[in-house]
């Protein structure tokens, strides 16, 4: 558990509680990723982040992080995270934290 809990749910699966968790990892990445000096809000995925910042051990470490995250395998974390951040991409973070805690899974 990462410390990270829905109010009024007391049974997650694994994948969803994790799942969740890593994507809210990687946004808050993300956002430490675009809040670096010359860095540019163009697009942050692991692959096409780039150098230029006034702090490249950060960048490096940021960027190392969020591939650990979008490119893990295990069918709880890796599978619970592209569940999450698909999820979220078709029906918003506030949306799919508010199906979690009614369903205690991910919408469709």
């Amino acid at each position: 558990m990462h410390g990270f809990e829905l109010k009024d749910i007391e049974l997650l699966s694994q994948d969803v509680e994790e799942g969740i968790c890593q994507v809210l990892a990687d946004k808050w990445l993300e956002s430490q990723i675009l809040s670096l000096p010359g860095c540019n809000a163009a697009s942050t995925s692991s692959s096409s982040i780039t150098e230029g910042s006034k702090s490249p051990l950060e960048r490096k470490l940021g960027v190392f992080f969020k591939h650990q995250i979008e490119s893990d395998t295990s069918p709880v974390c890796g599978d619970g995270y592209r569940a999450g951040k698909q999820a979220i991409l078709k029906y918003s973070l506030t949306n799919t934290l508010e199906h979690i805690r009614l369903t205690a899974y991910f919408p469709c």
